[in-house]
């Protein structure tokens, strides 16, 4: 009993062995996208939510690996002769799918989007041909959690972003007029512009733009929730409540930080706001 609690079973090495498979496959074919996307994130603050992913992702197996160990190595020989072999065809399946997902985004404007949809099939389909639909059951959130590594198109961020901001803008305003701070709001080329004027006259303009509009910290929140929503032991209603009521507290949050960095603006001037 002791030589077997400190050495892996058979079992255990196979499953560390198709477990190393499908990460190398994985990142074989998907290393250069992967690359350019979390060094990006490093940069750019409009992906700069995608760092987390990783570690959230590995929790998620982490938490499932007692019911991998479980189901993993379940054989279909029970299974009639006519059906036992569908699940490894429609691994291969969905990873020629996700292949040719890959190739046809390659040619496109929009690769790193179609290469990270095909990330997900791909590995979806790894699963099925190493370990058995229960093993896919089981993976299912935490493979369906990596959707959040696809960046949002760019004209719907920018749709969203916009509007997100004009509501920014007139809900801040309103407030600080509320308030007895004189302001006006502007627009230059759709971005919203709030002017203060000082108790000395002079004024000072501040741009809500895209990055001041809130949106990614919707984004960011996104990923969070889904991720604290699927943890969490309790009803499902209570999960939803959840993400209905955090998305707009979130916003919430964002115009609250606008109107104060605008009531700094006024008592303390531009270069503290």
């Amino acid at each position: 009993m002791l030589k077997n609690s400190i050495h892996p079973t058979w079992s255990q090495i196979a499953l560390g062995a198709k477990i190393a498979a499908i990460t190398l496959f994985t990142l074989a074919l998907f290393h250069q996208d992967l690359t350019i996307l979390f060094s990006d994130a490093l940069r750019n603050e409009t992906t700069s939510h995608l760092l987390i992913i990783p570690a959230l992702f590995t929790y998620l197996i982490y938490r499932k690996r007692k019911m991998l160990r479980a189901v993993a190595p379940v054989e279909n020989k029970t299974e009639p002769k006519e059906t036992r072999h569908i699940p490894l065809i429609c691994g291969i399946l969905l990873s020629i799918t996700a292949i040719l997902l890959y190739w046809h985004g390659s040619y496109t404007f929009t690769p790193i989007e179609y290469h990270m949809l095909a990330l997900l099939i791909f590995v979806a389909g790894l699963s099925l041909i190493l370990f058995n639909p229960q093993t896919l059951r089981q993976l299912l959130f935490p493979i369906a959690f990596l959707m959040f590594l696809v960046p949002p198109p760019s004209e719907i961020l920018f749709a969203v972003g916009a509007t997100l901001s004009v509501v920014s803008s007139l809900t801040s305003n309103a407030i600080i007029n509320a308030v007895g701070i004189p302001s006006t709001l502007t627009g230059e080329y759709g971005t919203p512009i709030i002017t203060i004027t000082r108790p000395d006259g002079t004024t000072i303009p501040f741009t809500v733009d895209i990055a001041c509009s809130g949106i990614y910290s919707l984004m960011g929140f996104l990923i969070f929730i889904a991720f604290v929503a699927y943890i969490t032991r309790d009803k499902p209603w209570k999960k939803l409540a959840l993400v209905i009521l955090g998305i707009p507290l979130v916003y919430l949050l964002n115009i609250i930080r606008i109107t104060i960095i605008l009531m700094i603006g006024y008592h303390y001037g531009e270069q503290l706001a």
